[in-house]
């Protein structure tokens, strides 16, 4: 029998610049320096059994980099949490464990936070041309959800949530884009951290 725990990770500083499969394998070094008994995959090369939303892009500061861990006692998140904060890297923060029922690939949206250096004119009719597997794709800004707009110091900062299926690296919104972090995920409407809020 294992028992599910749900991680939010924190990636900092110049660990924005750490790429996502880089970011994956810190995080399972991670838990295998811990004294916690982790539940294995089958095989050869067994690995931690764990799963993990989808990495922003190389250059965006994650706030919330949730992963899941299947762990072969029923810890206290309290122990398990402090497990992980002894052996973290120095900007991959563990910032909250709890118990988890939740299926990550559930995840329908993301909320960013972008600061962009003035004079910047935030324009909606804008499309942005993201690369995949399949060639070019073109994505109006339009599909962007729940925009706030404010200034701050010498800066545009602009709040948005957006669909899984329409993201795209926020600094290609504009090339005087200075700093771009992920702050949310949603299943539906319910932001995954109201999960640590409650204790659940």
């Amino acid at each position: 029998m294992s028992y599910s725990y749900l991680v939010r990770f924190k990636k900092l500083g110049p660990y924005r610049f750490v790429s996502g499969l880089d970011t994956i394998t810190m995080i399972e070094r991670t838990f295998r320096r811990t004294n916690l008994k982790l539940t294995f995959t089958e095989g050869f090369h067994p690995k931690p059994k764990f799963s993990y939303i989808d990495p922003v892009s190389t250059g965006v500061i994650d706030l919330a980099f949730y992963v899941n861990i299947n762990l072969e006692e029923d810890y206290d998140p309290q122990i398990v949490y402090n497990e992980l904060t002894a052996v973290q890297p120095p900007h991959l923060k563990v910032d909250y464990v709890t118990k988890n029922l939740v299926n990550l690939s559930k995840i329908e949206k993301y909320e960013f936070l972008v600061f962009v250096k003035k004079p910047f004119d935030f324009d909606t009719t804008k499309v942005i041309e993201k690369k995949t597997k399949r060639g070019i794709r073109q994505i109006s800004l339009d599909v962007l959800k729940n925009v706030r707009k404010f200034e701050k110091n010498h800066y545009v900062v602009i709040n948005y949530i957006i669909r899984k299926e329409n993201i795209f690296n926020p600094y290609l919104l504009s090339d005087k884009v200075f700093l771009a972090l992920r702050k949310e995920a949603y299943i539906q409407d319910k932001a995954l951290s109201l999960l640590f809020e409650r204790g659940a």
